[in-house]
This record gives C-alpha cells, structure tokens and sequence, in this order.
C-alpha cells in the first residue's frame, strides 16, 4: 500500500526528464502554458467536480466554491506580503506556482485516500487502482513542473516542490489507513478544494496571462489548451473504465464495515 503510494510520488521526477529549462520540451512557451491550463480544466471538469458532486452535490458544490475563493483570499495575501516586504523577486507567477502546489498537495492527498482504501478492500483493486492514478497523473505532474519553472524556479527547485507537494500521496495513505473510518466521508471535500484551486489557477492566473503575453497568437494557444483538455479527458475516461471499476461509493461503504 505504502509502497504504491510511494511510486505514485515518483511520479513527479518525470517532469525534469522531459520539459526544458525554460519550462518547455517540445515547442515553446506559448504552447507549454496553454497546454498546462488545458490539463488542469481537464482535471477539473472530468475528475474532481465529478467525483465531488457525485457524493454531494450541496455540500461538493461549497466545497469548490471554497476552495476557489479560498484560494483566491490566498493569492491577496501573498501578493500583499511580498509587496510589502519589497521582495522584488516574488513575482504574481510565483505566488500562482506556491498557490499550485498547496492545491497539489490536497488533490495529491485524496488520491492517497482513494489508494489506501482500494487496498484494504482488496489487494488487486488497491493495484489497478493505482495503476489508473498513476496514468491521468502523469500529465497532470508535467504540465505543473513546466508552469514552476516559467514560474522563475530552477530546475532543482521546482523539482524538490513538486515532490514534495506529490508526497502528500504517502501522507493520504498511512493517515487513512490508521484512521480509515474517519476519513473516509471527507474525502469528497478535498477533491471539491482543490477543484477550486486548479479552477482559479487556470481561469484567473494562467489564462490572463496568456491573453496578455500571447495575445497575436490565439490560435496556436486555443489548440494547444484543446490539446491539454481532450488528452487529459481521455486518459481519465480511459484510466477510470479500464483500471478504476470500483464505484467511490462502494469504496466507502465497504470501508466502513
């Protein structure tokens, strides 16, 4: 269980493999970031507002509503922290990487859940389960190593967050199995926080800045977003038909018996 958890983690180590040192592999800036965004709505609208309503659609619909404003109150004051301390070396891109990784590490930790309590059900659901994570996770994990790095961190940097924000994974696991029945009825709540927190930094950061710095090649930024958005669907889609049978719901339910 540990040890799927843990390979989940390293998951995060592919981003230095394949994006360059200015945040992209193949092709440009122009192309990386739209791309990025693309895989982050897919996440969004195809997994985590899904999975979030599918428990509740009262309390999921709070839940990303918080989680987008409660991210949004974050980046205020980040931006007013550094502001007034005069760091000149936090920019807005940074405080929007900072904001990515804290709405990875709660995304991250719901899939702990999800992981660890496949696992106790039965050890071959706890495999392909991972197995599916692992899959729609991939992208997901490259597309955020590019944003760090055009974000201003190094390479070494933006590699040590995004592991350490993946290591969350890990926490997920060995928090549920030790309190798996108190755990369990919430995990709906984190996927609908960091909903929301993909959600705002798709929409409020990464899109702007798009439109500001790319704004006389629309096209090429639509596609590639497009590109991001039915990659990513696909994957899910594919990864929750071929390897996730198990309805969330009979997750819980056996879990708790």
């Amino acid at each position: 269980m540990v040890l799927a958890a843990t390979l989940v983690t390293l998951l995060s180590l592919v981003g230095i493999l394949l994006v360059g040192r200015n945040g992209g592999g193949i092709g440009t800036h122009r192309l990386v970031l739209p791309f990025a965004v693309g895989v982050f709505l897919g996440v969004v609208f195809f997994e985590l507002i899904p999975e979030t309503l599918e428990a509740s659609e009262t309390w999921g619909s709070l839940a990303i509503v918080l989680g987008f404003l409660g991210f949004y109150a974050l980046a205020h004051l980040l931006e007013t922290y550094h502001h007034h301390h005069g760091d000149e070396e936090d920019t807005c891109a940074k405080n929007s990487a900072r904001l990515l990784l804290a709405g990875d590490a709660i995304h991250n930790f719901a899939d702990g859940i999800v992981i660890a309590t496949a696992f106790m059900i039965d050890p071959t659901i706890g495999i392909v389960t991972t197995i599916g994570v692992a899959l729609h996770e991939i992208p997901q994990e490259i597309a955020e190593f590019s944003v760090l790095i055009q974000s201003g961190y190094t390479r070494t940097k933006a590699l040590w967050y995004n592991l350490l924000s993946a290591s969350t994974v890990i926490l997920g696991t060995i928090i549920t199995y030790v309190f798996s029945e108190s755990l369990e009825g919430s995990l709906f709540i984190l996927t609908g926080i960091a909903a929301g927190n993909l959600l705002y930094i798709a929409t409020a950061d990464l899109i702007p800045e798009l439109r500001e710095s790319h704004r006389g090649h629309f096209g090429q930024t639509f596609v590639a977003t497009l590109i991001g958005v039915v990659g990513i669907a696909s994957i899910i889609a594919y990864t929750h038909e071929r390897f996730m049978p198990i309805d969330h719901h009979v997750v819980e339910d056996t879990a708790h018996q």
